[in-house]
Formats: C-alpha cells, structure tokens, sequence
C-alpha cells in the first residue's frame, strides 16, 4: 500500500498551500543490567522510529541494538529525537543502514535531528552508519552526551554531503551540527560546524577542503596513549583515500576523517574501535551482524 501522507511531504509548497505535513518522532530507550544481560527497563516510542530485539553476541552481558527509521529519511520539517540512557551494563546501538536527508525545495523550515546520551557507571558505544545529505537540504543534527565518573563511551558520527556515489555534488542546502561531551557537568568538548554549500568553511583548506565526508570518533576510558601510532596505523592502511588523525584532548581520544568515502571512514573507524578495545581491556568487540547485509 502506497503511503499517501509520506507522499504528501515530498509535494513543494507555494505560498498559497496548506502547511506541509510533518512527520515528529522520538525514542526513549534505557538500559539496566539484570541477571547477567544488559536488558530493556524502558522502551517508549512516537512516530516513526523502532528499535528490533536485543542481541547478545559477545561474552558477558553487552547488548546489540538495531534502531529502525521506517520510511528511510527525513524531509522538510521532520524531527527525529532519540534519547537513550544506560543505567549499568554495556549497551552497542547502531543502525541497519545510513540515515538520509532528503531535498527541500525550500529552506524555511529544517529537518531535525537530536540525540541525548546519558551513561551512568555504565558503557554506551554508539556506532550508527552515515547520515547522508542529499543536494538542497535544511540539516541540524545535534549531539549532547552526559558522562558520569566511571562512564564508559565510544561514538561516532559521520556525515556525507551530497551523494558522491552516484555523482551527486552538494551545490546547494546547509548544514549545522553540534556536538557537547560532558562529564558530571563538566564539558569536556564542545564543537558547532555549520556550512553552506560553496562557502568558506566547505572550501577553505582550512576546513572542509570541498570533500564530501566527515567523521569524528570519541572514545573514554583510555587511560594513556602509548599505542597511539599503531591506532593511527590500524585506522588509516590506506592513507591516499582519505585523512585520518587521531589525537588526545584532556581524557578523550578523538578521531577525525575528512574525504570523499564514507565506507572508508566506518571501516577505519571500526578498526580503531577494535584496536582501542584489544589493547586497554583485553577484548575483541563483535561487530554487528547487520553491518553485513
């Protein structure tokens, strides 16, 4: 069965149309580890966005979740906000395919996305596939992460603007995202990106240097860094494909890709995640099934 009122959205509107219809989704998600397994203590949602059954692919008692977006991708003026929180145990939530922002042919509304992290004495590895931006949008994607003392995150984030896989280039649209880490209220990063298309900071050596891809991964509980060359190496085998760094700022260890292969960048990602893993705690992380349908 068609649907008629998704269909409804994707129609331009002129001045003398009726106010688009939107579509406004949340998720409240929260985790506790209860006999031996990191489980559900909330599952609430509106609108449309899901999440499949809990895995538990690895020793112990991390959980696997699958957040599910329905109709694939956000349009003009569409909200999506996810709010997730982990009391105890270990939780990994990814997504089954990249998120997509379609094009408006308007600029006067946006299309939203808002995450809220909240991780007591507990871990959290958010590890979604890209966000992809295609030619014309209205983006705000904004990040906020609450850390406890014995908080234990791994996240990242990767952007595409345009779809340089089929020869789309992002001509035209904007783009603004922020990022806020903090630690029982202490900020630890704060970072705002906002871009149009052609304009200074999407061109300039000194900022996106016209690639289409940017990523940025964050990890805690790396007590010091003496692997970081080696992390380096195991992130970026191929540097002609792109550039990868991996520095430390205070108690976090960032990682940054900029270039034109949003593939290239998760794997790279992944591959730290697996190496950072081995090396402070001694375990091999599973990587989600899903990854490779």
């Amino acid at each position: 069965m068609v649907d008629i009122m998704r269909l409804e959205t994707l129609e331009p509107r002129t001045e003398s149309s009726k106010p688009l219809r939107q579509w406004r989704a949340r998720l409240d998600l929260s985790f506790s580890e209860s006999a031996g397994l990191t489980r559900f203590d909330l599952c609430s949602h509106e609108g449309p966005l899901r999440v499949q059954r809990l895995f538990y692919p690895e020793p112990g008692s991390k959980a696997h979740c699958y957040l599910l977006h329905p109709p694939g991708g956000v349009v003009l003026g569409d909200e999506l906000q996810i709010n997730i929180a982990v009391k105890s145990g270990e939780a990994l939530v990814t997504t089954p395919a990249a998120g997509r922002f379609y094009t408006v042919e308007e600029h006067r509304e946006v299309q939203r996305q808002t995450v809220n992290l909240v991780i007591d004495d507990a871990g959290l590895e958010w590890l979604p596939q890209e966000t992809i931006l295609f030619n014309g949008v209205n983006a705000e994607l904004d990040t906020r992460i609450e850390l406890k003392s014995q908080s234990r995150l791994v996240f990242w984030d990767v952007v595409v603007l345009g779809r340089p896989a089929c020869g789309e280039q992002f001509t035209r649209g904007q783009l603004r995202q922020g990022l806020e880490i903090f630690r029982d209220g202490t900020p630890l990063l704060i970072e705002r990106l906002g871009c149009s298309a052609g304009d200074r900071v999407s061109q300039s050596p000194m900022g996106m240097q016209g690639q289409s891809t940017v990523g940025i991964m964050v990890l805690t509980d790396i007590p010091s860094i003496p692997c970081q060359e080696a992390w380096l190496e195991a992130v970026n085998p191929e540097p002609n494909q792109g550039e990868f760094t991996v520095t430390q700022r205070g108690e976090l260890l960032i990682a940054r890709y900029l270039g034109d292969d949003a593939q290239h960048c998760r794997q790279g990602f992944a591959r730290l995640w697996q190496a950072a893993s081995e090396d402070t705690r001694g375990i091999t992380p599973a990587v989600p099934r899903i990854w490779h349908t």
